[in-house]
């Protein structure tokens, strides 16, 4: 998983993942994996302690790009407008989040 942040961070600093939009008290431990920077602040590599936390986070991250891709597309308050662009994204985009996706990106967070 990786965010935008507004200043570097060391790697292997310890960290938590907060997703007050899904949930405000939805915390997931992990360090800094990498930090990259970039024309507007850094973009952090954020690995998780443990499998089944990295798969709980990429199931808060697919939430929020859901609730994102709605916004894009002026998704406001027609309950069935939402539901159509939640499923359209989820076609598009759900293999990305499986837990056989998860499970390798775990794995390769595992060998570095």
């Amino acid at each position: 998983m990786a965010c935008n942040y507004h200043r570097a961070w060391r790697h292997g600093t310890a960290l938590e993942v907060r997703m007050p939009s899904v949930n405000p008290d939805l915390r997931f431990l992990g360090y800094v994996a990498w930090c990259l920077r970039r024309k507007h602040g850094y973009l952090v590599g954020i690995a998780f302690v443990d499998e089944q936390t990295l798969f709980s986070a990429r199931m808060g991250e697919q939430v929020c790009q859901i609730e994102r891709y709605c916004r894009l597309h002026d998704a406001h308050d027609d309950l069935q407008e939402i539901q159509a662009l939640a499923l359209e994204w989820v076609q598009e985009h759900a293999d990305e989040f499986s837990h056989d996706a998860v499970h390798k990106a775990f794995a390769h967070a595992v060998l570095d």
